[in-house]
């Protein structure tokens, strides 16, 4: 991770850079984000045996714009989507940026804006936040995510959707035209409203179950591969926090307890780690995953 990100909060998604105290306005976003350049698609080629250069008819460069630097190889018809566009189908979504920055040297980036809407599922408060993430180097599509963040212990716990109404991770069609990203925009805002209902339903259904701790550890076998000859003791950690810590991850005894401690672990208590590695594995990586195989599987023992 390069310094040029910024953050309005101390989580681990948002400890990536610069910390403002507001969320920021567009512009200021763009420049504090690291993320205030464009890239070019130039003519590729190659040298030839004899010294002279050889255009490749099929192949374009995806150029930083300022550096020269370049990012990826590919066809004519490939078209990029520039930061400032992202920003702009943002903007449309919500204009409270409140992190942002560019990974692997400019290549991806990604935006989070704050979302109006608060959930209080069980008396449990969380805050709302879409994810934006692209690149340009073909390495991602461009994603958005809905990012819940629990207030009480500022765990991120963005369990994967188990319908297909109500999907926490989506794909967006690049396109310049305003009223198609104004319409894409009003879809986003639409599939986040379907993503927090259904996070509430799940969030208060496992509030009411309570699993033994044998069925507890057993879910976390299930739930957690890595850890090698270690995880046991990741285990003890995880029903250690789920037993005693009252104080940030409360509803001792029941699966939504349970989910908070693992997920209270892998995002404050695990080994190792960077804030970048844990804000990926969140939003798309092994904390997710872990995180939803154990909450489907406390979802099962409560049917």
């Amino acid at each position: 991770m390069t310094s040029t990100q910024f953050s309005t909060r101390e989580v681990p998604w948002m400890t990536l850079g610069r910390l403002e105290e507001e969320p920021k306005n567009m512009d200021d976003a763009i420049q504090l984000g690291g993320m205030n350049f464009d890239v070019e698609k130039r003519p590729a080629g190659y040298m030839t045996e004899t010294g002279t250069w050889q255009t490749a008819d099929n192949r374009m460069a995806v150029v930083h714009g300022k550096t020269g630097e370049v990012f990826d190889y590919v066809s004519h018809d490939y078209e990029v989507l520039q930061f400032r566009e992202a920003f702009e189908f943002m903007q449309a979504v919500n204009p409270k940026y409140v992190a942002a920055g560019v990974l692997r040297g400019g290549r991806q980036g990604f935006i989070v804006v704050e979302n109006d809407r608060v959930l209080r599922p069980a008396g449990d408060e969380h805050k709302l936040y879409t994810v934006l993430r692209t690149s340009h180097d073909r390495s991602r599509a461009v994603e958005v995510s809905v990012m819940p963040l629990r207030g009480a212990c500022m765990n991120q716990l963005a369990l994967a959707s188990f319908g297909r109404d109500a999907q926490q991770r989506w794909s967006i069609p690049h396109t310049r035209s305003m009223h198609d990203k104004m319409h894409q925009a009003q879809m986003t805002l639409t599939k986040v409203d379907e993503y927090a209902d259904a996070f509430e339903k799940i969030v208060e259904q496992l509030t009411v179950t309570t699993p033994s701790e044998d069925q507890a550890r057993k879910m976390l076998e299930n739930a957690i591969r890595s850890g090698g000859k270690g995880r046991d003791e990741i285990f003890d950690a995880i029903l250690h926090n789920w037993n005693e810590n009252e104080e940030t991850i409360g509803y001792n005894g029941t699966a939504w307890g349970l989910v908070n401690a693992t997920s209270e672990y892998l995002d404050w208590q695990k080994p190792k780690g960077t804030p970048q590695s844990r804000f990926l594995n969140a939003l798309q990586g092994s904390t997710r995953q872990a995180l939803t195989s154990l909450a489907q599987d406390c979802l099962q023992l409560a049917a």
